[in-house]
């Protein structure tokens, strides 16, 4: 079956990448299915969007699986060019989002730490970066939604086998079962079997990252919300929004942040009516991504449970 009469090829791409958000290792025949279009169309499509449009399907490591436990959204104010000071953040291993943004802090960044000293330590050394006015902060306290974090985690010790695949899927998320095997020597069935239960207990979550900059195909704009009232309302009605692919309570300059993303102008704006419309909003602040540093969120840096150290 072939593209729907009159279904625009950006509303394809827009519902095509949600479905490998929510899981990066869907098969075609089922995206096919799921779209109305022919596997050829999906296979064309999701060529175009990786290779045209910087789309990248990774498995990520579960940040408490990592030894992460304190998340930080900073924004930046700069005297001077932004660009040697954003590459200078991203060049911290503890960040894993580095962006370049619209706005009076036209830099923001995210940084995960295993306790708040390695938060201060952070800022720390952001604020003495040259031409660094000042950096605001705000701290996720619950994630509502997210594509690389897993709605449920259970206890399991990865092994070295466990960790040579996640480090395979981390660099494509899509890669088969037969490739994967060959390089850690095991049958294809032994590997699936090891990367499912790694998927199941949350350890991994393979999905889609979008570009965060604007691009013919979509628009990425980050949201910060401060509540008129209690926050608890605004947080049960984002999870289920459309155009969210991200969002957390947190503490600090903003009570609640999202990034919404969407094909066009169009869909980003009304998106921001719906939340304007929302119980208890007081304030939003938007900033629109134009070219994203870093995103490194498949990478960041931590021990499992057991101490063992999974991403170098």
């Amino acid at each position: 079956m072939e593209r729907p009469a009159g279904a625009p090829r950006k509303d394809i791409d827009s519902t095509l990448t949600r479905l490998l958000q929510a899981d990066g290792r869907a098969r075609v025949h089922d995206l096919a299915d799921k779209l109305g279009v022919s596997r050829d169309v999906v296979a064309r499509r999701m060529k175009a969007l990786r290779t045209e449009d910087g789309w990248r399907i990774v498995a990520a490591l579960d940040p408490s699986f990592a030894g992460h436990r304190v998340f930080v959204h900073a924004a930046v104010e700069i005297d001077g060019p932004t660009t040697p000071t954003a590459q200078a953040i991203a060049d911290m291993d503890e960040t894993v989002l580095v962006s370049l943004v619209s706005g009076s802090k036209p830099v923001i960044f995210e940084s995960r730490h295993p306790d708040y000293e390695g938060v201060h330590e952070t800022l720390d050394r952001v604020r003495s970066l040259p031409g660094v006015r000042q950096v605001s902060t705000s701290t996720y306290s619950k994630i509502i939604k997210g594509f690389f974090m897993a709605e449920e985690t259970s206890y399991i010790e990865p092994d070295q086998i466990d960790v040579a695949l996640i480090r395979l899927l981390q660099d494509d998320g899509r890669r088969s079962f037969r490739s994967l095997a060959s390089e850690v020597h095991l049958s294809p069935t032994a590997v699936q079997s090891r990367v499912e239960k790694l998927i199941e207990a949350g350890v991994i979550r393979i999905s889609a990252i979008r570009p965060g900059r604007l691009s013919k195909h979509g628009i990425a704009v980050g949201v910060g919300i401060s509540a008129a009232g209690p926050s608890a309302p605004i947080a049960e009605q984002l999870a289920n929004l459309p155009n969210i692919d991200f969002a957390a309570v947190s503490k600090g300059v903003f009570d609640l942040i999202i990034t919404l993303a969407g094909p066009d102008t169009d869909q980003i704006l009304q998106a921001l009516d719906t939340l304007r419309s929302l119980p208890n909003i007081g304030r939003i602040e938007t900033w629109t991504h134009f070219n994203v540093v870093k995103e490194d969120y498949a990478r960041a840096i931590g021990a499992t449970p057991a101490g063992e150290r999974l991403i170098s």
